[in-house]
C-alpha cells in the first residue's frame, strides 16, 4: 500500500485517536529579548515532553526553544506504522526553517534518533552549537540491525513487555507503553536504522561546535558511538566528549535530566 493510501485509510476501522496525546504536543518557550534559538529533537517512539527539562534551562539561560514532534509519535501504534524516516527529518527541517525565520541564530540539539536527526540538520542548515545526547548511530539492541531485511516480510513481534516502575506510575507513560514499547515494532526499527546508516554519510559536512554526551550505563547506545564521532566530524569546529557516569539512554528525562541540562550550559558557557 503507497504511504498516500495509507494516510487516507487511517481511521477507517475507528481505531484511530481522533488527536495526539495533550502531554505529547510540541512546545515553544520565547524569553522576551531572546536573539538565539534551540530546535530541541525527540527520540524515537518518544515525544517533546522528553526534552522540557533542558527546553526550561535554556530557556532560563536567555535561549528561545522549539521541539517539534515528529509524525506517529505521541499518538498510536497504528499511526506510527503510517509514518517513517523522511517523515520525522521533514518535520526537522521544517522546524529548523520555521525557526530560522525568526531568529538568526538557531543550536539544535537531538536525544537518540533525534541526535542522529540533529546532525542531519547541522549537515544541511548553518549550525553553530550542535548538542548530541546519546545519539543513535550506533545500537546494541539485539537484531536491530537486521530489521531492514526482516520489515518486508514482518512488521512486528509480540513481546508483551511489562512496564517500568516509572511508567506503570505514570498515566502518560504508560499508555505510550501499550502503544509503543510493549512489542518489538520491527517496521519502524528499521526506519531508524535506515536514516542513521544515511546521516553517518553526512557527518563530514558538518561544521559546528559540537557536545556529545552519553551515559555510561546505557543499554542503547554504546560508548563506542564517540569514537564513530571522532573519526566522521572531520570538518567540525570542535568536538567534546562527555560521559554521566552511572546514566542509562533516557538521562535527558529521567532523575538525571537535571545534571544533563546544567552540563550542556556549563559548555555553552565554555567552562
Amino acid at each position: 500500500m503507497t504511504r498516500l493510501r495509507t494516510l487516507l485509510n487511517l481511521g477507517r476501522d475507528g481505531h484511530l485517536k481522533p488527536s495526539a496525546i495533550p502531554e505529547c504536543l510540541p512546545f515553544s518557550i520565547d524569553p522576551p529579548g531572546a536573539k538565539e534559538a534551540f530546535l530541541l529533537l525527540h527520540g524515537f517512539t518518544g515525544n517533546p515532553a522528553e526534552m522540557l527539562t533542558l527546553g526550561k534551562a535554556l530557556a532560563d539561560a536567555g535561549y528561545a526553544v522549539h521541539a517539534p514532534r515528529y509524525p506517529g509519535h505521541g499518538t498510536n501504534r497504528k499511526d506510527f506504522y503510517a509514518s517513517g524516516a523522511a517523515d520525522w527529518l521533514r518535520r526537522a527541517y521544517d522546524a529548523r526553517l520555521e525557526l530560522g525565520a525568526r531568529y538568526e541564530t538557531v543550536h539544535v540539539a537531538g536525544h537518540s534518533m533525534g541526535g542522529v536527526i540533529a546532525s542531519a540538520v547541522a549537515s544541511s542548515f548553518k549550525t553553530p552549537r550542535l548538542v548530541l545526547l546519546a545519539p543513535a548511530f550506533r545500537l546494541t539492541i539485539p537484531g536491530a540491525w537486521i530489521t531492514p531485511w526482516v520489515a518486508p516480510f514482518r512488521g512486528s513481534r509480540k513481546i508483551d513487555r511489562s512496564p517500568s516502575a516509572e511508567n506503570s506510575h505514570d498515566p502518560v507513560r504508560r499508555l505510550l507503553h501499550e502503544e509503543y514499547w510493549k512489542d518489538d515494532l520491527i517496521r519502524p526499527t528499521a526506519e531508524l536504522v535506515r536514516i542513521a546508516h544515511r546521516v553517518r554519510g553526512n557527518l563530514r559536512r558538518v561544521e559546528a561546535k559540537t557536545l556529545a554526551l552519553f551515559g555510561t550505563q546505557d543499554p542503547t547506545v554504546p560508548l563506542s558511538t564517540g569514537e564513530l564521532l571522532r573519526k566522521s566530524l572531520t570538518r567540525a569546529e570542535s568536538l567534546e566528549l562527555a560521559h554521566l557516569e552511572g546514566a542509562g539512554h533516557l538521562f535527558p528525562f529521567d532523575d538525571r535530566s537535571g545534571e544533563t541540562a546544567e552540563a550542556i550550559l556549563r559548555w555553552l558557557r565554555g567552562e
